[in-house]
């Protein structure tokens, strides 16, 4: 009987150190220590400049949680003076700088969400960064995650496995949502089983659960509308998120949005599909999820000059048969920032703009106030990020506390 003590005793032991180095993924509804933004002097596709979101941001953020922001030389600003712009536009909007840290890096970069630091944790509290390849025009984004390590003197666990930080959501307790549109589009060599295996390895999860598709206009490329979409084609920040370990958010298309639109029909569809797949999951403990719906953003689009437009920005187009192009902009509430005490999101509603507006916008908050009870939930104007077929989570990245 001792010797059977003695071995079970062993074996607790064993695997309770075998835990506590063991890195996984946290979420981002538990604490965080930072919330990670971008700095960009520079719009897209008509936009305003992205560091206008920011700055909206980071003063609802601060008081509830320290700021890491992402920097590089852009335009004709070399470091010295990107940093000390950035302290004066911080000071000029009454930013507690004291809550700030600035992060330089040899190239900016706006959705930072995507090529960012992943960062994992294990039970001593140690952190790790995951490092994914990403695919980007400019090779040094892919590099980002690896410049973050470096500096902050953390270990990296790499794969080979494209991967982006929207595409996907964990529970911080080993549920992991992803995206078939998305994984296999950037992975056409792998099964979803090989996919499924890679992250269990590098994240630490063990249960996954797989959807469809994403909504209709965050598909990208000309639309059978004849409009375009520059989204990702599914990046599941855009209509999935955790509330957490066993709630979900889920996006619901109003059917009135759909009389006459083929477009909000097809993302009606889709998220029905998703939440049939959502309502016959549980987590990794086998409990049913509880789901709840949150309105959609209003469907809206932009008229942009083609010629008008930089290299960059004309690359988001194929086949252009017109003077100008018409694409949809990346609306939506359910690219929201988690910052401990606070829920920071979008607002589509400005004065001399229709009700409707106002009222789905009043009805998002309300859903978010029950979602997140204890928290306080925060509107902002993030237009000049939706010009990037992207949301205020797109440009963030959560650094979760130590413990």
């Amino acid at each position: 009987m001792r010797i059977t003590n003695c071995f079970i005793l062993f074996l607790i032991i064993s695997c309770s150190s075998q835990d506590s180095d063991t890195f996984k993924v946290a979420s981002e509804f538990d604490e965080q220590e930072y919330i990670w933004l971008s700095w960009k002097e520079s719009g897209f596709l008509g936009g305003e400049p992205f560091y206008y979101t920011a700055l909206a941001a980071m003063k609802e953020i601060t008081p509830h949680c320290k700021i890491r922001l992402f920097y590089g030389p852009q335009l004709t600003y070399d470091e010295a003076q990107m940093h000390d712009r950035i302290y004066h536009e911080l000071l000029a909007n009454k930013i507690d700088t004291s809550r700030v840290s600035l992060f330089v890096n040899e190239i900016s970069y706006g959705a930072i969400q995507d090529p960012g630091p992943i960062f994992l944790r294990n039970g001593k509290g140690e952190f790790a960064l995951a490092d994914f390849e990403f695919i980007h025009p400019d090779k040094r984004a892919e590099e980002i995650d690896r410049n973050v390590a470096a500096k902050l003197n953390l270990p990296l666990i790499s794969s080979t496995l494209i991967s982006e930080g929207g595409a996907w959501q964990t529970n911080g307790e080993g549920t992991m949502l992803l995206v078939e549109s998305v994984e296999l589009d950037r992975n056409p060599t792998m099964t979803k089983v090989q996919i499924e295996k890679e992250y269990e390895r590098v994240l630490g999860v063990s249960k996954i659960i797989w959807l469809k598709r994403g909504l209709k206009e965050e598909e990208w490329g000309k639309l059978e509308n004849g409009k375009y979409g520059i989204g990702t084609g599914g990046h599941i920040d855009e209509f999935c998120r955790f509330v957490n370990p066993y709630t979900v958010l889920l996006a619901a298309v109003n059917p009135k949005d759909t009389l006459g639109d083929e477009i909000a029909k097809e993302s009606f569809h889709r998220m029905e599909e998703n939440y049939q797949t959502l309502y016959n999951s549980t987590n990794q403990d086998g409990k049913p999820l509880k789901i709840i719906r949150l309105p959609t953003g209003p469907l809206m689009t932009k008229k942009v000059n083609y010629k008008s437009l930089g290299n960059e920005e004309k690359s988001w187009f194929d086949h252009v048969e017109s003077d100008t192009v018409e694409f949809y902009l990346a609306t939506g509430y359910m690219n929201f920032i988690l910052a401990n005490q606070v829920v920071v999101t979008s607002k589509f509603w400005k004065e001399g703009l229709s009700n409707d507006l106002k009222e789905r916008d009043a009805q998002a908050k309300q859903i978010l106030e029950y979602a997140f009870p204890t928290r306080k939930i925060i509107q902002i104007d993030c237009m000049p990020l939706h010009h990037d077929g992207a949301g205020l989570h797109c440009h963030s990245r959560n650094e979760p506390k130590a413990n």
